[in-house]
């Protein structure tokens, strides 16, 4: 598979999601992130909704990629998979959130090589994703390695361990 295939076939997925659909996915961050502190739960419920919300808009409007590239069939596969270990919905609406993020993880890992995480959003500790000179650094990258849904391991970001010492990189609160 090359990447105007799968843009082709995340289109033509995103062009059959109703925005109801949509719209449940993020009553299902919303309520997901009820019980997290008030900055980290406006980090996961809205900037990361609008992120993959924006994600979604630019699959469904994008044109062909600048260059096709073949995809490695191999990590295709296993990026797939582990978005299958997503699981069993707990909540009626989880469906929807997890045919959102199966929808814009491939499109961000394979064709725009951006980050899964909104640059800026906030994890625990006050650390965020940041881009320092084209590169991307995630506070979480290499802590998640033995979570068996996490998406790190696709994510272009490099660990913020990587980043220059003295660099800032705590949020300012």
């Amino acid at each position: 598979m090359n990447t105007a295939d799968l843009l082709s076939s995340l289109q033509k997925s995103a062009r059959s999601i109703p925005i109801s659909d949509i719209m449940k996915a993020r009553a299902f961050m919303v309520r997901s992130a009820s019980g997290l502190p008030k900055k980290y739960r406006e980090a996961y419920s809205t900037e990361l909704f609008n992120y993959l919300y924006t994600i979604f808009t630019e699959i469904s409007n994008s044109k062909q990629p600048e260059m096709n590239e073949t995809i490695d069939a191999e990590e295709y596969e296993d990026l797939m998979k582990r978005l299958e270990q997503m699981g069993v919905p707990e909540d009626k609406n989880q469906k929807y959130f997890n045919q959102l993020v199966n929808l814009t993880a491939p499109y961000l890992v394979f064709i725009v090589k951006k980050p899964i995480h909104p640059i800026g959003m906030v994890f625990p500790g006050g650390d965020q994703v940041l881009e320092k000179d084209g590169i991307y650094y995630c506070p979480v990258k290499d802590k998640q390695n033995n979570v068996e849904c996490a998406l790190c391991k696709f994510c272009i970001c490099r660990d913020a361990e990587e980043m220059v010492k003295g660099d800032k990189w705590k949020m300012e609160v």
